[in-house]
Parts: C-alpha cells; structure tokens; sequence
C-alpha cells in the first residue's frame, strides 16, 4: 500500500503542477494579446483540454509503473490490455464518468481513487478560468 500512495503522491503532484503552469501561463498571457474574445476562449479551450489529456495521461503511467510493480492490474472483459486502454481507463477514471468497463485491482484501486478527486479538482478550476475567459472579466482586471 505504501507504494500505491507514493504514486498518488508523484502523480497528483505532477499533474497539479502542469496543470498550474498551463493555467498560469494563459492567465498571464491571453489578456495581453489584442486577439478578439472568441479567439482568446478558442486558445483557453485547447490549451486546457490538451493539459487535461497530459494530467490523465501522468495517471495512466502511474498505473503502468503500479502494475509493472506489482501493486495491482486491471480487469476487462475484452482480455488483456496494452497502453491505449490504460490510457483510456484514466480518462475516464479523471473524467469520473467511471465506465466499469475495465477497473483496477489491488492496490491501484486507491491510485484510481485519488486520479478521480484530482481530476473534479482540475476540472472545476478549468471551468472557473473558461467562465472568466467567456465573462471578459479577466480582460478587464488586466487593464
């Protein structure tokens, strides 16, 4: 269990902290572009969207480091699983749409568990910066 919880630590970290310089990278940088507000939300949607996909990929190599460890695997009814479906399990284990389709096991069940609180956390902060991109107020705090 201890090594579960020290990639939850590594993962949750890593993925915070991408997370933090994207956003603070476009707060800073999207209100000082003269660029029309469609274009600016445009920017944000990518960037945030392509950081998000980054974070869930940092879990699923989590995972793939836990069950090349030892710490658990995964159960599917499609047989064994390569990258792509650990990738796709984080997606939507972050997401938390929680699927069911394919599940950890062991130990990786806890990593699972602190990928979907981290993943509602990410998220919310990301609708947070889209709403202020889609209000202008950040445009007008800057100015």
């Amino acid at each position: 269990m201890a090594l579960a919880i020290l990639i939850a630590i590594i993962t949750f970290g890593l993925s915070v902290t991408l997370h933090y310089l994207v956003m603070s990278r476009l707060l800073s940088g999207l209100p000082r572009r003269q660029w029309p507000r469609g274009l600016q939300l445009l920017t944000g949607l990518y960037a945030v969207g392509a950081a998000h996909l980054a974070e869930a990929g940092i879990y699923a190599a989590g995972f793939l480091a836990g069950r090349a460890l030892g710490i658990g695997g995964f159960k599917s009814a499609d047989g064994p699983m390569g990258g792509m479906d650990v990738f796709y399990f984080s997606l939507v284990n972050y997401t938390s749409l929680g699927l069911g389709d394919i599940y950890p096991s062991g130990h990786l069940r806890f990593l699972a568990g602190v990928e979907s609180l981290n993943g509602f956390l990410l998220i919310s902060c990301s609708a947070a910066f889209i709403y202020l991109l889609m209000s202008g107020h950040q445009k007008n705090q800057n100015t």
